[in-house]
């Protein structure tokens, strides 16, 4: 090995080979699983690795020049995948994390708050689906527990008795009525749509919910809404619709992710910088 640029190279029990250098040290894997100890050097042909499987390699071996091509260009290759707002996440991609921000709860005041869930429907979709109202408010009540800390909820079967039993319940105020079941506050989830099919792709499975959502204080009757929103969740949500499904299946999974959406306002949370 030549003198001057690079020292001898010394085995060890460990089977690595270590290079002592002025230069960098690092190490990589060899295709036959076995590391290397090898250290770099700064030339007019870029970033070289002088030292593999033992074999010295000179500054300008192809060998270095080919390694170093291949590392540069699967580098761009991530950079320009990840395209846009997305390139400033790259770096966060190549070690397993994603940017990640908090976004504060809109209606930050349920956590220790006893809720009664109750969902209206139109008069098609209740035909359609004669137990939407008891599935959404599971899935809801579902999601909510598991996010926001000491909520509890009247039984969600009790609330549809009293909706079954009273067909004109939409007509009385909610505070009253969640007043009537022992709540501290009523959840007024409005089905505008409920879906699972494209309208005009009626063969392809995609579900859609949207709703407004009020909260009551059942302390305050005949009052306005404490809280109140809008929103809409669609499943696939990056997808024109989806094979190899059924209907129950998509309703399932469009009504979990339609109840976790509805839970993250109330409650704070950490989201995918997009």
């Amino acid at each position: 090995m030549a003198s001057g640029g690079r020292r001898a190279l010394h085995w060890r029990a460990s089977r690595q080979w270590h290079a002592r250098t002025r230069g960098h040290t690092g190490r990589i894997l060899t295709d036959r699983n076995r590391q290397v100890t090898c250290y770099t050097k700064h030339t007019s042909n870029g970033i070289v690795f002088h030292a593999q499987d033992g074999q010295a390699i000179s500054e300008g071996d192809p060998l270095s020049r080919t390694m170093l091509s291949i590392t540069l260009t699967l580098l761009l290759a991530l950079l320009a995948a990840t395209g846009g707002c997305k390139l400033f996440a790259a770096p966060f991609l190549m070690w397993g994390k994603e940017p990640t921000k908090e976004v504060p709860a809109e209606y930050p005041y349920l956590p220790g708050r006893k809720v009664c869930v109750l969902v209206w429907a139109d008069f098609e979709t209740l035909f359609e689906y004669s137990w939407v109202q008891l599935e959404v408010s599971e899935h809801v009540a579902g999601a909510m527990k598991s996010n926001v800390p000491g909520i509890s909820f009247i039984p969600n079967r009790q609330a549809i008795e009293l909706q079954r039993r009273e067909p004109d319940w939409d007509r009385s105020d909610p505070a009253v009525l969640g007043a009537r079941l022992g709540a501290d506050r009523v959840l007024l989830i409005e089905l505008t749509q409920y879906t699972t099919r494209e309208p005009e792709s009626p063969h392809l499975y995609r579900g859609r919910i949207a709703a407004n959502v009020k909260v009551y204080d059942t302390a305050y009757r005949n009052s306005a809404p404490v809280f109140k929103t809008s929103l809409e969740t669609v499943y696939p949500p990056d997808s024109v619709g989806q094979w190899g499904t059924d209907d129950v299946a998509i309703r399932k999974a469009t009504m979990e992710a339609f109840a976790q959406n509805l839970a993250g306002k109330f409650y704070d949370r950490q989201v995918k910088v997009k």
